[in-house]
């Protein structure tokens, strides 16, 4: 399947809650971010309004910079951008590779790559550096490193939601359902989509550079790849929606 968006994908479809109507009967979450590189503290902060917005009253955030910080007691992760490179060294050299991909395959584990997450999540990267990249190779996505360009390149644009991200009847921080204030930062994309299991969530028009709309946001179970940084804006729907994930993936794996 090539990264151009089918008619079926351009549908945009309402996502069902995956959160009981009383959310403090719901167990405790724990979800881990990747301390290695990129905005892992905005992360942190965007999980901490989600949860705000989602009325979740025990939720645990935990840093994860070691082997042992691998564990099942997570029940979400977030790998945050940087370079990705140099985080797949970094995982490689100090054990941590086959812990996370026996973690990221273990029943009720949901995974979220941001831009450099992203990259490390895919099973083909285009455009890697002289002798390729050791890479977590789990989506089944083709991802083309630094597609937009250089950090020079770095740019804010609208982007298309495909389906629509779950938002509390309070949540005031969007215009629309189907539009997201994306920012791309040094960022990859998906230039193909290898599995029927994978769902285009969301895309980017570059119709006024010559090329179609470019698919940027992705889902396969329970991974979920972003190339641009939820993180750094005020709009925290891919945080609910990361959080929605993780307790639906938690409930299932309980029954």
């Amino acid at each position: 399947m090539s990264g151009t968006v089918t008619e079926h994908q351009k549908t945009s479809k309402k996502m069902p809650s995956a959160l009981p109507e009383d959310s403090s009967k719901r167990d405790k979450l724990a979800i881990g971010i990747l301390e290695i590189q990129g905005a892992f503290n905005e992360h942190h902060v965007a999980l901490r309004k989600a949860q705000k917005c989602l009325n979740i009253p025990d939720l645990e955030i935990i840093g994860v910079r070691h082997p042992d910080h691998i564990s099942d007691n997570m029940d979400g992760l977030i790998i945050p951008g940087g370079e990705s490179t140099t985080i797949s060294l970094f995982l490689k050299r100090n054990k941590m590779d086959e812990p996370l991909r026996k973690w990221i395959n273990s029943k009720g584990h949901v995974t979220w790559g941001t831009c450099a997450g992203m990259i490390l999540l895919s099973k083909q990267t285009e455009n890697q550096k002289i002798g390729g990249q050791p890479s977590l190779a789990e989506m089944d996505i083709d991802v083309s490193r630094n597609f937009f360009g250089r950090q020079i390149n770095s740019f804010e644009a609208p982007v298309k939601l495909k389906q629509t991200l779950f938002v509390p009847a309070d949540f005031k921080n969007c215009d629309t359902d189907d539009i997201y204030h994306g920012v791309f930062i040094r960022a990859p994309a998906v230039v193909e989509i290898c599995s029927p299991e994978v769902t285009a969530l969301a895309t980017l028009d570059r119709s006024g550079s010559g090329q179609t709309e470019v698919i940027v946001a992705v889902q396969q179970g329970n991974m979920l790849a972003t190339a641009f940084h939820p993180e750094l804006t005020d709009d925290v729907r891919w945080h609910t929606h990361f959080i929605e994930m993780t307790c639906m993936a938690k409930r299932n794996s309980n029954v």
